[in-house]
């Protein structure tokens, strides 16, 4: 089968090029014709549109095209065409797909070998291009569709490709990046990256910036989008190399301009947007990072009067960024509401990506470990990727830098992407002590050790799942403590039936190598926007107090991605004679609070709401304290676009979750219900009947037309608002 023919020949006695038979290329055949296919990506003819489940496809002409997402993105191979001469100045032609340059493409071949090249951009729109083949002008080359890529848009959508000597707004192809390296001498703290801001990992212009040193071992590495000539960064990040200071470090970068890294500059101090505490959806009274990506909460500890709060942090991207050139954010605070950033304590190197961790303190010296350190001795253990390992380090200045162990991975790879480890020191023992998780099948794995380089593995607990939590509770049932598995886990109920829990906890005994659980898998914080939360190691009032990341939390616009919810105390109370575990903010978020502009006694629901719709500003910060006389019908509570119910014929209560209220969970009232309900830019956080229903929901101020709205039929004893302080002023 031919294709269509750029123009019709008029007499019988015209030449005949072998182009003629090429060009244009439409794919508005049954098959690919002249064209030979390889492999198992492009069926048996060209494609009417999207393939299965991929997105819809756009932007090509007529009804078919060549698209390589068969069978998903694991398919491969190759689809050439016939040869033909250049005879026209430009090729152009429709292409998108998946941004792989030197796997996945339209290549065009001279003698065999690649002299043009040209990819998608990750979206399955097609876009116009152009290639200027003056140069090649009467010589023999052929056309190249490949795929040889499995993972993420690991396809190529091509069509409509065709010689002219005109290509319109067809734009010409970026110049292939090419290797530029440049030395420097660290003199100074910081080296200033000017960046352009992005939405992907790998995309056009992003390339990954490696620091070398004078022995080629990699010790930094970050995936960045710098500013071209003339043209205005977006931001600055300024990375802190204070460790290299009188070294000489290689810079190693792919670009079209050789001269890009002349971009990078050196002084002793950071260079801040002094702006990016005042956005529209930053948080008020919860904690976010000065700019880019945030995820897990790690390493919390605390020493000599501060707080110390690690988290997985990409400063160069506010996009989704988790598993990619994370590094481990670092802010202190004396009263873990108002929060200093410090430099970033751990950075992306040889090991890989730095993963998650927690801390301990090491209150004696261990040969080869930290002799001559102050004590206690600061430890983070965290994750490298590269491959999967444990590793830590530590700090002998109190927590302002610290400085990865040289025996580094002390824990080779066991399974699948194992990560995540919590540290305890388990003194009856006198071990340190390791829960990690281990993938495939999901479940923790218990090690031990006295130097915290030799680990012996004590024990596996079967269908765990990341972010483990280890520690010991006063239980008011039992009138002692008892120790406590918490992470993300299943729950089984009576009939057998599994259920996904995020946040979970398990309580039993443990006796420094085996933990015996004494009672069922039941849900912790209730939040779906709340995960991958940590207890600050070595709190000086003996408190168990976590913080959780925010995940799914959304602030378009802002210079960061995602944040962290009020400090939480963690306590077991007695609630029908069972251990329950429940969640309330810390004592110190009372300081935030300012007098009260509300304070009802038994009114209506219509009159606390006409008053609420009066008295709340959607922009202001506040904390609300409901006590609703003891509910004889089922009561709601909308907060902007969130609505909570309780239903006191079950006890349950849930939480919307796509439009619908979700799993009805159980609370214990025993009369009048209670709640605390904290309104921030972006986040709702809510803790009912004295913290046995705690959540965490993503909510923007100006989603919704009312920020409050109370359900007609309740009656509320008491109702108090109070505005809370900004942190970021004063």
């Amino acid at each position: 089968m031919r294709y269509a023919l750029l123009s019709l020949l008029s007499t019988a006695a015209a030449p005949l090029y072998a182009g003629d038979a090429v060009l244009p290329a439409t794919f508005e055949s049954a098959d690919y014709g002249a064209w030979t296919a390889t492999g198992d990506c492009f069926q048996s003819g060209p494609a009417t549109g999207k393939i299965g489940s991929q997105k819809e496809v756009k932007g090509f002409k007529g009804k078919h095209l060549v698209n390589t997402y068969h069978p998903g993105d694991s398919g491969t191979g190759t689809l050439t065409s016939p040869a033909f001469k250049i005879e026209k100045k430009f090729l152009t032609f429709l292409i998108g797909g998946g941004a792989h340059p030197d796997n996945a493409g339209l290549f065009l071949l001279h003698e065999g070998k690649k002299v043009r090249s040209a990819t998608g951009d990750n979206k399955e729109f097609l876009q116009p291009m152009a290639w200027d083949v003056s140069d090649l002008m009467g010589k023999e080359v052929q056309l190249q569709i490949v795929d040889q890529v499995k993972g993420g848009w690991g396809h190529i959508n091509v069509d409509h490709i065709q010689a002219t000597d005109d290509r319109g707004d067809a734009p010409l192809p970026t110049p292939p990046r090419q290797p530029v390296m440049r030395e420097l001498t660290i003199t100074n703290n910081y080296l200033h990256y000017p960046l352009l801001d992005r939405d992907k990992r790998q995309g056009p212009g992003v390339a990954k910036l490696e620091l070398k040193d004078a022995d080629g071992k990699v010790v930094r590495f970050l995936r960045l989008k710098f500013p071209a000539a003339g043209e205005e960064p977006d931001f600055w990040y300024s990375a802190d190399v204070r460790e290299f200071k009188g070294q000489k470090l290689q810079a190693h970068y792919l670009s079209t301009d050789p001269k890009v890294l002349e971009l990078i500059e050196q002084s002793d101090t950071k260079k801040v947007n002094a702006d990016a505490y005042t956005g529209k959806y930053r948080n008020r009274f919860h904690f976010s990072p000065r700019q880019g990506w945030m995820n897990d909460v790690n390493g919390t500890y605390y020493q000599d009067g501060l707080y110390h709060l690690f988290y997985q942090a990409n400063p160069t991207t506010t996009a989704w960024s988790t598993g990619f050139d994370m590094h481990w954010g670092h802010s202190v605070s004396k009263d873990l509401l108002h929060w200093e950033e410090w430099d970033v304590a751990l950075h992306p190197d040889h090991s890989g990506n730095i993963f998650s961790g927690t801390a301990i303190m090491v209150r004696e010296h261990i040969p080869g470990v930290n002799e001559g350190m102050p004590l206690p001795t600061p430890a983070l253990f965290y994750t490298g990727t590269s491959p999967f390992s444990q590793h830590f380090a530590l700090s002998a200045d109190g927590g302002k830098t610290f400085q990865p162990y040289e025996g580094n991975p002390v824990l080779k790879k066991k399974r699948k992407a194992d990560r995540d480890p919590k540290m305890i020191y388990h003194e009856p023992s006198g071990y340190y002590v390791m829960v990690l998780y281990v993938g495939e099948p999901h479940s923790y794995q218990l090690f031990r050790s006295k130097n915290l380089v030799d680990w012996e593995h004590t024990q596996t607990l079967e269908g765990w799942y990341e972010c483990p939590e280890f520690m010991q509770l006063d239980s008011p049932t039992m009138g002692k403590k008892r120790w406590m598995l918490y992470g993300s886990t299943t729950k089984v109920d009576k009939n057998g039936k599994k259920t996904r829990v995020r946040s979970g906890y398990q309580l039993g005994d443990f006796d420094g190598k085996v933990f015996t659980p004494d009672s069922e898998v039941d849900v912790a914080h209730r939040g779906q926007n709340f995960y991958a939360a940590l207890t600050f190691m070595n709190e000086p009032q003996g408190r168990k107090i976590m913080m959780g990341w925010t995940s799914g939390m959304s602030t378009p616009g802002e210079p960061f991605n995602q944040g962290a919810t009020l400090p939480l105390r963690m306590q077991l109370k007695d609630i029908n004679g069972k251990d329950v575990l429940c969640f309330e903010p810390s004592k110190e978020v009372l300081d935030l609070r300012q007098d009260a502009i509300l304070d009802l006694k038994d009114v209506d629901a219509a009159s606390a709401n006409a008053t609420l719709a009066r008295t709340l500003k959607p922009q202001g910060a506040y904390e609300l304290v409901v006590t609703f006389e003891k509910p004889e019908q089922p009561l709601e509570v909308k907060l902007r676009n969130r609505k909570f119910r309780y239903d006191p014929a079950t006890g349950g209560l849930g939480h919307d979750h796509r439009g619908k209220i979700g799993q009805m969970l159980p609370i214990h009232p025993q009369g009048d219900l209670s709640v605390r309900i904290f309104l921030d830019r972006a986040l709702i956080e809510a803790f009912w009947n004295n913290g046995e229903g705690p959540y965490a929901l993503a909510s923007r101020y100006d989603q919704g037309n009312e920020q409050v709205k109370i359900s007609e039929k309740a009656k509320i004893k008491s109702l108090q608002v109070y505005p809370l302080k900004n942190i970021w002023e004063g």
